[in-house]
């Protein structure tokens, strides 16, 4: 496994936001989603912004989950906890799935960044210890 920067996919509504809206992009490799903020140029009047980030569908595997605050511009997603719902295959799909809008104003010209890692363990079984990084030796890294 090599070590990579991660990287950051960007999901946008361009306008108005509705509960039609929907957004999807391939990831080009395995990773791991470590993050999601989104943020709104029109903040939502009258009820929050609220929607998830799913993978394969939109009605798959929940990811993060999101809600913009009355007059709000961002937040921050939550991961989801479920085993397994952060990592991402090859070639799978993210959906950007908005489930409520602003009841007054809705909130427009929407962008969801999700960042992923490549480098970062899919299946638990790579986690190593810093003394075996090192090779049991008291140091840095040995190669």
């Amino acid at each position: 496994m090599s070590a990579s920067a991660p990287s950051v996919l960007a999901l946008t509504v361009t306008g108005a936001v509705a509960t039609t809206s929907s957004v999807v992009a391939r990831v080009p490799f395995a990773a791991r989603v470590r993050a999601i903020t989104v943020a709104v140029g029109t903040a939502p009047t009258g009820a929050a912004l609220t929607g998830t980030v799913r993978k394969t569908s939109t009605s798959g595997t929940v990811v993060g989950t999101f809600s913009i605050a009355i007059n709000g511009t961002s937040a921050v997603a939550t991961i989801s906890t479920v085993d397994g719902a952060d990592e991402i295959a090859e070639s799978d799909l993210l959906y950007l799935v908005i489930a409520q809008i602003g009841s007054s104003v809705a909130g427009s010209n929407l962008t969801a960044l999700v960042q992923i890692d490549q480098s970062a363990d899919q299946d638990g079984v790579d986690v190593h210890s810093v003394a075996v990084l090192r090779g049991d030796h008291p140091g840095s890294v040995v190669s």
